[in-house]
């Protein structure tokens, strides 16, 4: 239990003052307190109610209702909560009561699994917090370490970040753990599914173990039990009801289709329910691609989103998407967490997910805190299973739905023109590469030891920042390029693989994000560097290999071969 509980303002209860709990062997709560009607009635002390009420916050959501209280005692707690229910307010409160404002080290670290998600808790530690005085970072990688240096150096209350970068501070010594009193970590399960089990550890085991811990989670496997059962202590459970799994108000229905029919099949429900909001899940980065090309050359608005984007990218897409000019979120299950867009009105299910909790997450961006939402799942003869254990895992009967007739705007017929809305920006950039790169012979890929060419070689060429390509103009779209994954037109083959060819070749040598040895400053390798050797930024190179040539002009001016960022 942490120390800081003793140490709170006068108006602040302590854990003496909070009636104990009955649970039972496994720490689940048996009798969890009634649901609150206001957050007066949470034991929060004057100047947090007073930031709510400045905020605009009047009522707790259930899992505000049950965590915080639970929260308050010091114990550790693990949390069910789907996302859009309030869950970053349930941890933040507590947070916001236990650790003091300006200490001038960190006291509270915030773990998410992206750095959407992250982005969105920094938000809502601004929206509350700012009027107590804490101070807060987020860290998160794709972004500047200048400003995070700086702001580490200042002095901050609350650490919210992904794993990665989190880590990179700490070996570099610039972020100190030993204050820590809470840490949290949010869409475990997320985590845990993008491999942070040993970071996650890594970074517990150098925070102190006389902390507080939550953890928050859409489902309550048994690899977060595992987590749970290492690095907390009797953790007690708060277990939304089983009706939170789904929202009430998402209708949910699914159409049985072969692959080449989900094409005319998506145009249609386009143009019959005509979204105002609309993510779209693929299972895989190409695919989110794929199709969000495919709806750009019949001239529909819509942005595709993954992990593979700059972050200032990401952001503009999504600020587009908040304001509604991109009605259409192309994503991946990774990039869509931290998506906190309110008024999102379908979700459909390009790829049904192979792992059923992320349905739960999918459908739970639409339908949020009481609004009506519709959820759409394209599902295969061969995926029957997957849909069947969906349902039992909700409870709950999908229903099937079918169209007679799939023709529409868009199909077989594509438009002639764009509409006046459509704006096109052309392809979306990925990694980033600093102007003026030329690659040179570290771009060449390397073949396996068995002199076969390396299996990326075989990967469907994508387009990169030297391939500006707009939409391909309707009149050269037939209907039978459209339904398919892009195949070039009869009679077009031998300038497609001419194509394909020059655009291989260009993907040669395709930028890698390192973090310099020497400096920490973020740069790109045309190639994939080797774990036990250093690599080093432009300016770093070239001031070690001046160095190394005035210190050994005899040796033939021999530079230092270890890899450097172009």
């Amino acid at each position: 239990m942490p120390d800081s509980i003793t140490d709170l303002p006068a108006d602040m209860p302590s854990q003496n003052d909070t009636e104990p709990l009955e649970v039972d062997t496994e720490g689940a709560i048996l009798a969890p307190p009634p649901l609150a009607v206001s957050f007066a009635e949470l034991k929060l002390n004057s100047n947090i109610l007073d930031s709510l009420n400045k905020a605009g916050f009047t009522k707790p959501t259930p899992i505000q209702s049950q965590f915080i209280p639970v929260a308050l005692t010091g114990q550790d707690v693990m949390g069910q909560a789907k996302t859009g229910t309030g869950k970053t307010a349930a941890f933040l409160l507590p947070i916001f009561q236990a650790i003091k404002p300006g200490v001038g080290k960190p006291q509270a670290l915030i773990l998410a699994p992206t750095r959407e998600l992250a982005l969105q808790i920094h938000g809502e530690i601004g929206r509350l917090g700012s009027f107590l005085g804490f101070a807060s970072i987020t860290l998160y990688g794709g972004a500047s370490y200048e400003p995070q240096i700086e702001a580490l150096s200042s002095g901050v209350d609350i650490v919210v970040g992904t794993p990665g970068r989190i880590m990179d501070h700490m070996r570099s010594q610039r972020l100190d753990l030993s204050g820590i009193k809470i840490a949290v970590l949010d869409e475990a399960d997320r985590m845990l599914d993008l491999g942070f089990r040993k970071d996650i550890e890594y970074i517990l085991r150098h925070c102190p173990s006389q902390r507080q811990t939550l953890l928050l989670s859409a489902t309550i496997a048994d690899d977060i039990k595992k987590l749970a059962q290492r690095f907390m202590i009797e953790p007690l459970e708060v277990w939304t009801s089983p009706e939170s799994l789904t929202v009430d108000s998402v209708e949910q229905s699914f159409f049985v289709c072969e692959r080449d029919e989900k094409f005319p099949i998506l145009l249609k429900l386009l143009e019959v329910e005509n979204p105002e909001l609309s993510i779209i899940f693929c299972g895989t980065k190409m695919g989110a691609k794929r199709l969000a090309e495919k709806l750009k050359r019949l001239y529909i608005n819509a942005r595709e989103i993954h992990g593979d984007l700059q972050q200032a990218r990401r952001e503009k897409i999504l600020g587009r998407f908040r304001t509604g000019e991109v009605k259409l979120l192309i994503a991946t299950d990774v990039a869509s967490r931290g998506i906190d867009v309110q008024n999102i009105t379908h979700i459909i299910n390009w790829d049904i997910p192979y792992k059923i909790e992320d349905y739960v997450h999918r459908i739970g961006r639409t339908g949020r805190i009481g609004r009506s939402g519709k959820a759409f799942t394209f599902v295969t003869r061969e995926e029957g299973s997957y849909l069947t254990e969906i349902e039992l895992l909700i409870n709950k009967e999908i229903k099937r739905v079918h169209f007679d007739d799939v023709t529409s705007k868009w199909w077989p017929t594509p438009p002639k023109e764009a509409p006046p809305e459509f704006v096109d920006e052309g392809p979306e950039p990925s990694i980033a590469q600093p102007a003026g790169d030329k690659r040179g012979k570290g771009g060449r890929r390397r073949s396996s030891s068995s002199g076969a060419p390396s299996r990326s070689r075989e990967r469907a060429p994508s387009r990169t920042h030297s391939e500006p390509v707009s939409p391909t103009p309707a009149a050269q779209v037939d209907a039978a390029q459209l339904s398919g994954d892009g195949a070039p037109a009869e009679g077009g083959a031998d300038e497609a693989a001419g194509s394909r060819r020059k655009r291989s070749r260009r993907r040669r040598g395709e930028p890698v994000s390192i973090v310099c040895s020497q400096c920490g400053v973020q740069a790109s390798v045309n190639f994939k560097p080797e774990t036990d050797r250093p690599v080093y930024c432009p300016v770093c190179y070239q001031a070690r290999k001046a160095a190394k040539e005035k210190a050994a002009p005899s040796e033939g001016n021999a530079v230092e071969s270890a890899p450097t960022a172009q």
